[in-house]
């Protein structure tokens, strides 16, 4: 069987019930498996090399994670009906895959299948044109740098689920403004696509329109289904092009918002003066040594008391806030402390709370480069380390890099050891991270000077025409730090052990909203990136003391619960690894009372050890208890009655409000994951 695939988003409607065709007889059918088929109907523009075909056919399977429910049991035109019912309100958005079967017919079918509401204003035969999307968050740029490498042939980003064919450019792109709102750009005429994403040729002069409010009523766009990109209709597409040729230059709208802003670059003036005083002050400051600090705050034992860290999370909780961030200052702590003391942080929680974001916020209040803040999208395709960092073409005799541009980024930070570095795995848990990631996770629990990732063998060295460019094996320094954020849903996979043993994973709390507008009235903060805090400084930070400092107290309910775990199952426990990480969490912490040692304590309870506590009804009740609705609470409870016994060493509020979730997920769902 020949396959190809494009990964293009295409959209698509349930075809109609009287349409024509010589393979089928109905747009939903049940295949000789038992398994409810239906064919979809293309309405947007494919890639160029997308063959001229009526119908892709659809999986009713492929449409359970979005809440679809066959049942087998009832009657074929009822199954049939619902399936019809349930398409009805949506677009299709999907990958297509083109399947030679050994009769040589040609199947084409729907992948990565994703739906979306139909407008208001949607009517049959709609047809939708892609506009790519690029914004700040997305491609780190700021709208007057994207106009600028836009005029000048500069590469502006990858946008991957649009055609980058060469006869594909698209006329138009957009920009997403922070507030929400759109500019429109072009006309183009040609574009080239290489590792830095996109770059145009622009036709004429670039000019530049804003996309009105109300055309939004008819177009599409969704940053989780189709994310950097926005469907708009024929009839949209032509009034667009029309206003384009009457529209304004860039330059001119560009000198109108200089003249806007005029005002507001005056206010932040004394600001600029003021960050730039402290980016010099913590370059000179003395660095306080660890023996002279250690245990001599109040709140927090075995911390380092640096004055020079304290100026850069005040720089950093400000730094939020000034992106519209609404986290809890001791979130910000724990964070800070896993990213100081752990080889891998892992962000969890729900879509659209500002996981990527609070990466970035960190990597602005370091002062770090772009070139030095890297993110890497996790593609659901990946399946092993070759995805991610490339392979050996033997055939071509050439080392190819993956397209996340991660290598470079090493080889950058292998070379400039100086300098501080953030690789950012956004939407970690796609793909299996067990699979792509695998190499790195053996490589982070090596000591430092042994960290060596391997591209290929070395007898392949003096073959390959760019082994002088990429080397068998890349040293990974500390100066790397790696973040990775996930959203838990059933789109995504949980993680194994092996992962977890070896992550700091943070469920961020989500803050009461009416904290919104208590952040838009905070006074803007302007960072210079002139002032990056380099390694040596951010090393400075940490407390690299080996011998265990956990109090008898710790160590004596971390082995009773070890204990516990062990019988429920001999695949849970707390091992000598997962002690050794918390203790060097707790002698990173930050030597401020906004976050103590006994909290601290309660958070990696959660993040190093509840994490892995996933299981039946059956196998994890005597350790978690039962749940009671009434109570919203739990009784016979080893896990509470463990931590009851231990409340001089916390009161281990969060790691009870887990316990509850967890045991209200057992009671109702049977299982907890």
């Amino acid at each position: 069987m020949n396959q190809k695939i494009w990964t293009t988003d295409l959209i698509g409607v349930l075809a109609e019930d009287d349409f024509e065709s010589l393979s089928f007889r109905q747009n939903i059918f049940i295949n000789s498996q038992d398994v409810l088929q239906c064919l979809l109907k293309l309405i947007s523009q494919p890639p160029e090399s997308f063959p001229n075909v009526k119908y892709i056919t659809c999986f009713a399977t492929d449409l359970e994670k979005w809440g679809f429910e066959d049942d087998p049991y009832t009657t074929d035109e009822i199954r049939k009906q619902n399936l019809r019912d349930f398409l009805n309100d949506n677009l299709i958005v999907f990958n297509a895959e083109r399947k030679v079967l050994y009769n040589h017919n040609e199947v084409y079918q729907a992948k990565n299948v994703r739906l979306i509401p139909k407008a208001e204003s949607y009517r049959n035969n709609v047809s939708l044109f892609p506009i790519p999307v690029f914004s700040e968050s997305a491609h780190k740029l700021s709208f007057e740098e994207f106009c600028f490498k836009l005029q000048n042939r500069k590469f502006v980003g990858r946008i991957d689920n649009i055609s980058n064919e060469i006869n594909d450019t698209p006329s138009y792109v957009m920009w997403q403004h922070e507030d929400g709102s759109y500019s429109l750009l072009g006309e183009f005429d040609k574009h080239q696509y290489a590792h830095g994403g996109f770059s145009f040729s622009v036709r004429g002069e670039l000019k530049h329109i804003e996309f009105e409010e109300e055309w939004l009523e008819d177009s599409y766009t969704d940053s989780e289904s189709i994310p950097n990109v926005m469907f708009v209709t024929l009839e949209r597409y032509q009034q667009i092009t029309e206003e384009m040729e009457q529209a304004k230059t860039v330059d001119h709208i560009l000198q109108q918002r200089a003249e806007r802003n005029n005002v507001v670059i005056e206010q932040a003036a004394a600001a600029i003066e003021e960050v730039v005083e402290f980016r010099e002050e913590i370059q000179s400051a003395p660095v306080t040594s660890t023996s002279e600090t250690m245990n001599e705050h109040p709140f927090i034992s075995g911390a380092e008391e640096n004055s020079n860290e304290m100026k850069f999370l005040e720089l950093f909780v400000a730094t939020t806030q000034e992106m519209g961030l609404i986290y809890a200052e001791k979130d910000l702590y724990n964070f800070h402390t896993a990213m100081k003391s752990s080889n891998l942080v892992i962000l969890a929680g729900m879509s659209g709370t500002g996981k990527s974001k609070l990466v970035s916020a960190y990597s602005r209040a370091l002062g770090l480069y772009s070139d030095q803040f890297t993110y890497v999208p996790v593609r659901p395709s990946w399946s092993d380390d070759a995805d991610l960092i490339g392979y050996a073409d033997t055939l071509h005799m050439v080392y190819r890099p993956g397209d996340s541009g991660l290598i470079n980024v090493l080889m950058q930070a292998q070379k400039e050891e100086d300098k501080l570095f953030i690789i950012c795995f956004d939407e970690m848990n796609l793909a299996r991270v067990e699979h792509y990631f695998s190499q790195f996770l053996s490589i982070l629990e090596m000591e430092p000077g042994k960290r060596e990732l391997r591209l290929y063998n070395d007898e392949l060295a003096n073959r390959l025409y760019n082994s002088a460019q990429y080397p068998p094996t890349i040293s990974i320094k500390d100066n790397v730090l790696f973040v990775g954020t996930v959203n838990l849903d059933e789109s995504t996979y949980h993680f194994s052990d092996k992962v977890l043993d070896r992550a700091n994973v943070i469920q961020l709390q989500v803050m009461e909203f009416n904290h919104l507008r208590e952040i838009s009235d905070k006074k803007k903060i302007v960072h210079s990136r002139d002032q990056a805090i380099d390694f040596v400084m951010y090393d400075s930070f940490k407390n690299k003391n080996r011998t265990i400092e956990l109090s008898d107290r710790e160590l004596q309910f971390l082995w009773e619960l070890h204990e516990e775990l062990r019988k429920v199952s001999k695949q849970l426990g707390i091992g000598p690894r997962i002690v050794r990480q918390i203790d060097a969490y707790l002698k990173n912490l930050p030597a401020h009372p906004t976050f103590t040692r006994q909290e601290a304590f309660d958070m990696q309870v959660i993040q190093r050890i509840l994490t892995k506590i996933r299981g039946s009804e059956e196998q994890l009740y005597p350790l978690l208890g039962k749940y009671v609705k009434a109570e919203d609470q739990v009784h016979d409870s080893l896990f509470m009655s463990l931590l009851e016994k231990y409340r001089d060493v916390s009161p281990f509020t969060a790691t009870k409000e887990e316990i509850i979730k967890k045991a209200r997920e057992l009671k109702f769902n049977g299982y907890t994951v």
